[in-house]
């Protein structure tokens, strides 16, 4: 009961807010997409189609008013780009009911997130955004920690519905908003009760959403965990300092955490380069060749997700490491499936997504940047580093290249270059040095737009 009236009371209140705010329109659907909640329910409501209403409701008020979905920007023309090399992989797709499928899943991704960079036009919405991405999945993944942490270490072996429907991406997509639920915590203002219990709360989810990591025994998740705190304390003021105290604190902590049985000779799998099995390094290595040998034989792609479909014709070993195998690497599931020129416009997306978020992190603290929009450019920029870095990393194990997260991070990039733009940030190299001296305090957003108005 209480779960419905949770759910039904966002339901009401975002349709409210969308019918006089196309932003408020787009983190209703961002909200009902992540925290999905038809499986959070008891009962079934898969049948309304609840999803495509609230993405027309979106779509068509963004048409209707002739706001129209953002295609200058290199990151917009490059997920375009993206999309047509998908089409084109598609006609050479073994499964072609499958490929449209998942064209149709990647279209209405890329429609949202092009809508997104028109309608993020202020740092508050930029932060609302965030906080309603990492918010609804964390939520899942906090909810999940606890229950472990209280249960003596408990194990999961499924993840969400979605994209992230398996332990091993449950766990790569919680490494994935740990520092989008830090960012968002950072620029909350502190003013009311309300705000500063939703900041303990986000705060609260990153620890207990490493737990869950943990719990789910996902040997990628762990590694893209490395690399998300790894990276966002190398990017702090204070990295040396924080790095010392962090590795202190696990060492004093780390005892007393009830980990799941067998979690670390779980790791130590991660070496068995010994081993013939489906699960091995050695079984990871092969089916990795096996989608260079899929490319050389189909450069524009397979089809998205068709890589099990295409798979036993191009196992060279003929089944030694089982059949209709996944390719448990993101990069390359995107190479064997949307071909080279796919995978070009791939990481060109993440090349100018990490040299645009440096710039903008390196230009933050500029003499001509209003001071209450130093934090906001500082935080958030290491949070969306950090981000793509745990994906990278944990994404070269499994099969995530189609994830919600991943493209909507893609977004929230190009909105943050065109906000940057806006207060012509200056490309700073000595800004450690600068950010070193500059007053570590909590500051409000610069003219915000109201949640409730148009546009």
């Amino acid at each position: 009961m209480l779960r419905a009236i949770l759910v039904f009371s966002i339901l009401g209140v975002g349709l409210i807010a969308a019918l006089y705010s196309r932003f408020a329109a787009l983190l209703l659907y961002l909200w009902f997409a992540l925290f999905r909640p038809q499986a959070f329910l008891w009962f079934d409501i898969f049948g309304w189609q609840l999803s495509l209403w609230i993405g027309a409701l979106l779509v068509g008020s963004c048409f209707v008013s002739a706001t129209l979905p953002n295609v200058t920007h290199p990151i917009s023309i490059g997920t375009i780009l993206f999309l047509c090399a998908a089409l084109l992989a598609q006609a050479n797709a073994f499964d072609p009911v499958m490929g449209w499928i998942w064209l149709d899943y990647l279209f209405r991704l890329i429609l949202v997130s092009l809508l997104a960079v028109t309608l993020i036009s202020t740092q508050r919405r930029f932060l609302w955004t965030v906080g309603v991405i990492a918010g609804s999945f964390g939520f899942y993944s906090a909810k999940a920690g606890l229950a472990s942490l209280l249960g003596g270490g408990v194990r999961f072996f499924d993840g969400l519905a979605g994209a992230f429907i398996d332990n091993n991406s449950y766990a790569v997509g919680a490494a994935m908003v740990m520092p989008l639920l830090i960012a968002a915590a950072q620029n909350m203002p502190r003013e009311s009760v309300a705000a500063k219990l939703t900041r303990t709360a986000f705060f609260a989810a990153v620890p207990l959403s490493a737990m869950l990591i943990i719990s789910t025994f996902s040997r990628a998740g762990f590694l893209a965990l490395i690399a998300t705190m790894l990276v966002f304390i190398l990017l702090q003021r204070s990295r040396w300092l924080i790095l010392s105290v962090t590795v202190v604190t696990l060492a004093i902590v780390v005892p007393f955490i009830p980990l799941p049985e067998g979690y670390v000779d779980r790791l130590e799998t991660i070496r068995t380069y010994e081993e013939i099995g489906e699960d091995s390094a050695l079984g990871r290595l092969h089916i990795w060749r096996v989608a260079v040998d899929m490319v050389e034989a189909n450069p524009f792609g397979v089809g998205l997700r068709n890589f099990e479909s295409a798979y036993d014709r191009y196992d060279f070993l003929g089944g030694t490491f089982g059949r209709r195998r996944a390719v448990h690497n993101s990069h390359l599931q995107v190479l064997a499936e949307t071909g080279f020129f796919g995978l070009f416009v791939y990481l060109s997306l993440f090349a100018y997504s990490l040299v645009a978020v440096w710039r903008i992190r390196r230009g933050a603290w500029g003499g001509s940047v209003p001071p209450e929009s130093h934090r906001f450019f500082y935080t958030v920029s290491n949070a969306l580093i950090a981000s793509m870095a745990a994906f990278v990393v944990g994404g070269a194990f499994i099969s995530l290249a189609l994830n919600d997260i991943t493209w909507l991070t893609f977004a929230l990039v190009a909105s943050l270059d065109r906000l940057a733009r806006q207060q012509r940030l200056p490309l700073t190299p000595d800004v450690d040095q600068q950010v070193a001296g500059a007053p570590e305090i909590e500051v409000p957003l610069n003219q915000p737009a109201a949640l409730g108005s148009q546009g």
